[in-house]
Order: structure tokens, then C-alpha cells, then sequence
């Protein structure tokens, strides 16, 4: 008896999957069975801290079972979004995808948060990609340079033209912007059949599909033009660079193990704010490239930020209050906006990006300070960056009213105090989320959502003395 070909399904799992999921999948799998017996089934499921590693071990093992395909579907796809009881349609996406004899074939799902845009991206130049727009989504089968990898059908002989590991830390490129790179390169084609269409659910147990998008987009969007069209995603690698050769360390394992070790002595150094913040410089540049790189929700937040101002036409006054290592304030610099970047005088951070903009003929104007709230000499700002900032200065109700102050009406404040808890933090002060949210509509600035705040038009101005 002749053998059948095998079909791996590799699924990155989580450890509390949605109730929706598995109903969901269990109506799959019996669809599998009962109407694909021409195939033989595997399944890996691999618990995921870090997704590339759980990708790398599901290719692993459909190599090891010697799979003809792997469908690799997360575990936060609902494959019948719409629930409809009996046999359906929707089950049969995997023969559809099948049928399509294509190296790689993904389906259309929708982003959970921002603009809610479709997973399905157009390379614009080596330094990144866009998503599509919708009137570039065919409802067919159509060519992409990178499908989603959240439902990602795979012929297991690509994998031959790959070198291992498949997948790499996110700091530089995405998981499925990774895979659709190097099978791309080793000249494969990447496709998506937009007329199957997958549900993408939230954690408030909110699916999203292509009927609710639109009402996701104005509950989780930027007004007016800002919109992310852009995934600027050589930022990570070319800071890291930067970083190694600044610092002398060879490589981003080098860095994160010089990330943690000194915060634990800021309660006996007996120092103040500014002088603490100015000892280990260093240490302090690996900790800031540690967490915005290696943290998957400040990486969002961060790619949400520099995705809102790209289709903006007219150059923006930029305040980065706080800056750091300034992934945000050397970026916008880069795109022609006009940057201030303000930080703690002599601190190894803000000298590394005045070296680093310096290096790369970026022009970002520089205000240092001793701490505190800012002196900006009545400075308007159309947007102002103050990310994990506001909780390391004690007086930081006077430092959102004056920030507040400083915003043109209509202005942005981008801010994660609303939402942060991270108290314990030896570098913190204690901010309570409502305080924070309360002191920004004291200034006149409005939340938009969680990071998000908009100055009110001909809001009359607070005194911060």
C-alpha cells in the first residue's frame, strides 16, 4: 500500500488558548479526517516563551516525520470566525491551499491592534516592508512578498534550500518576514489566497474579521493622517550595529548580559536621580537595547509610534522626552522631521546617540538637563514622545502638565503611563494609571487609546507652577 503524504501541523502555542480556539479546531480536525483521508495527519504543538524558537522546533519535527507540507496556524486563528453550526466551507481552507501547488500559500487574517491591516506585505526597499491596501487584496489567489505566518501553508522542500536555525530573535525582522526573505531568496514565490479569510482574536476575546475591522480601527487608531503603512524593520539590526561598535561588544548575546546587573545596587548608592542615571553608561546602553528589542510589547508600541507619522506629508516637530538610545528620535530625525531629544546630561545613553547621530549625518537637536521637568523656553511640539520616561521623575505630575503645555493643539502625546505596572522597579516612581490619565486631561490632552493622547484644540493652557 502506497504511503500518503503527510501533513505536519505546527502550532506556537501559548499557554491559556481561547475556548473559541478549541472548539474551533477540534470541528478542524474533525473535517481533516473525515474529509481529506487521502492524507496522513501529524500534529506539534511546541510552548512558545519566544516564537522563534517554538518555529524553529515545529520545522524540526515535520522534518524529522518526514512531512510533505507544514501548516503552520497559531494558536490565536479562528478558522470559522462567524460560528456557524454544521458543516461548513471554512474547514476546507487546507485542501484549498493544497490545490494551489504553491511553495508557500498563505490566507488573509487581520492585524489585533493599530489599523487592523491585513498580514500581508509588499517588500517597498531593503529597509522594509508595507502592508497591503485594500484595494490591492484580490479576494484570490494573488502574489506577496511576505504572507502572515499565523496561517502559513509550506512545502517541506524549501527547507532544503534553507540553512538552519529558520528563525532568529525578532530584534531585526519578524518571524514570517524572516521565513518569506530566505525562501524568496533561494527562489522561491511567495502567495496568499485572500478569498479564505481567517479570524485573528484578542484578549478580550474580541475576533477580528473583515466586519468588525473598521470599528477596530477607529476604537485602536491614530486620527487624521497618522497611519501605519510601514514596517520599518532594519531599525533593531542597524541599532544593534551601532551599539557593538560603540560599546566594543561583539555580538547582541554580549549586550543583553550586561542588560540587568547594575539596577540591583540603586538603592544603596545613596546617589540622586542625575548621578545615578550617569554611572554604568554602558551597562545602561545594553539594558536599553535589551528591553526595546527584546520586548515584543515595547517593540509594538515602539513600530505603533514611527508607524503613525509615515504617510504624514508635512515635516513634524518631534520632542523624544526621555530619549535614551532614541530609537524613536533618531528615526524621525532620519525621515526628515524636525527632532529635539532631551535627556539627562552625561549619560551614556544620550552620548551614545549623539555619536551615533553624528555617524550617520542625522540632525537632532540635543537638550540636556539635570532631570525633572522640562525647561523647553515655550517650545510647541506637533508630537511628543515620553515612553517609560514620566516614571523616573518624582515630580512627574508638574512634568505632564508642562509636556501638555509644550503640545500645539492637536498635538500627540505618546505616553505608556496609563498602562504601565511596573511599580517594584527600583528606578520608579509609584504612578497610579488614573492619576496619570486624570493629570493629562488636567493639561487639556486627551486619551486616544492606551499610548495615545491628542492636545484639545484651543485648550487653555495649565500653569505647571
Amino acid at each position: 500500500m502506497a504511503e500518503k503524504p503527510k501533513i505536519f501541523l505546527g502550532v506556537p502555542c501559548y499557554g491559556n488558548v481561547d475556548s473559541a480556539i478549541l472548539e474551533d479546531w477540534m470541528r478542524f480536525a474533525y473535517h481533516c479526517g473525515r474529509r481529506m483521508p487521502q492524507y496522513d495527519f501529524l500534529l506539534g504543538i511546541k510552548t512558545k516563551s519566544e516564537q522563534f524558537r517554538a518555529r524553529n522546533a515545529i520545522v524540526e519535527a515535520a522534518l524529522q516525520a518526514n512531512a510533505d507540507w507544514l501548516l503552520m496556524l497559531d494558536d490565536d486563528m479562528v478558522i470559522n470566525p462567524y460560528v456557524t453550526s454544521g458543516p461548513t466551507e471554512e474547514y476546507g481552507f487546507l485542501d484549498k491551499l493544497i490545490r494551489h501547488d504553491k511553495d508557500v500559500c498563505g490566507a488573509l487574517y487581520w492585524q489585533r491592534g493599530g489599523n487592523c491591516e491585513p498580514v500581508l506585505m509588499y517588500k517597498v526597499n531593503e529597509a522594509g516592508y508595507r502592508f497591503l491596501r485594500d484595494d490591492e487584496v484580490t479576494q484570490g489567489l494573488q502574489k506577496v512578498d511576505v504572507a502572515g505566518g499565523g496561517c502559513l501553508l509550506v512545502k517541506m522542500r524549501i527547507f532544503d534550500k534553507i540553512k538552519p536555525p529558520y528563525f532568529s530573535p525578532e530584534y531585526k525582522w519578524s518571524t514570517d518576514i524572516q521565513l518569506c526573505r530566505q525562501a524568496t531568496e533561494a527562489g522561491f514565490e511567495v502567495w496568499a489566497d485572500t478569498s479564505i479569510e481567517l479570524g485573528h482574536i484578542k484578549n478580550d476575546r474580541l475576533i477580528v474579521t473583515s466586519m468588525n475591522r473598521r470599528q477596530l480601527m477607529l476604537d485602536n487608531g491614530v486620527p487624521g493622517e497618522a497611519k501605519k503603512t510601514m514596517i520599518t524593520a532594519d531599525i533593531y539590526g542597524r541599532l544593534i550595529s551601532d551599539v557593538c561598535e560603540y560599546t566594543g561588544k561583539p555580538g547582541v548575546d554580549a549586550i543583553y548580559q550586561d542588560a540587568q546587573d547594575f539596577l540591583k545596587l540603586r538603592q544603596a548608592s545613596g546617589l540622586n536621580d542625575a548621578d545615578w542615571y550617569r554611572k554604568f553608561p554602558k551597562e545602561r546602553i545594553c539594558r536599553q537595547v535589551w528591553y526595546n528589542t527584546g520586548n515584543a510589547q515595547k517593540k509594538q508600541m515602539t513600530e505603533f509610534i514611527l508607524g503613525s507619522a509615515e504617510t504624514v506629508k508635512n515635516k513634524l516637530k518631534v520632542l523624544d522626552f526621555g530619549c535614551g538610545i532614541g530609537i524613536t528620535a533618531f528615526t524621525f530625525a532620519e525621515k526628515g522631521h524636525e527632532v529635539t531629544a532631551l535627556d539627562i546630561r552625561g549619560t551614556g545613553t544620550l552620548e551614545f546617540l549623539k555619536w551615533r547621530a553624528a555617524k550617520h549625518n542625522v540632525p537632532i537637536h540635543f537638550v540636556e538637563s539635570e532631570g525633572g521637568p522640562p525647561d523647553l523656553n515655550g517650545d510647541r511640539f506637533d508630537a511628543i514622545i515620553a515612553m517609560d520616561s514620566i516614571e523616573h521623575i518624582a515630580e512627574w505630575k508638574k512634568t505632564v502638565l508642562e509636556l501638555a503645555r509644550c503640545l500645539k493643539p492637536q498635538g500627540i502625546l505618546f505616553s505608556n503611563n496609563g498602562i504601565l505596572e511596573d511599580n517594584l522597579h527600583p528606578e520608579h516612581y509609584a504612578i497610579d494609571n488614573k492619576d496619570f490619565i486624570s493629570t493629562c486631561m488636567e493639561g487639556g490632552v486627551m486619551p486616544i487609546n492606551p499610548i495615545t493622547y491628542m492636545k484639545r484644540p484651543n485648550t487653555e493652557e495649565k500653569s505647571n507652577a
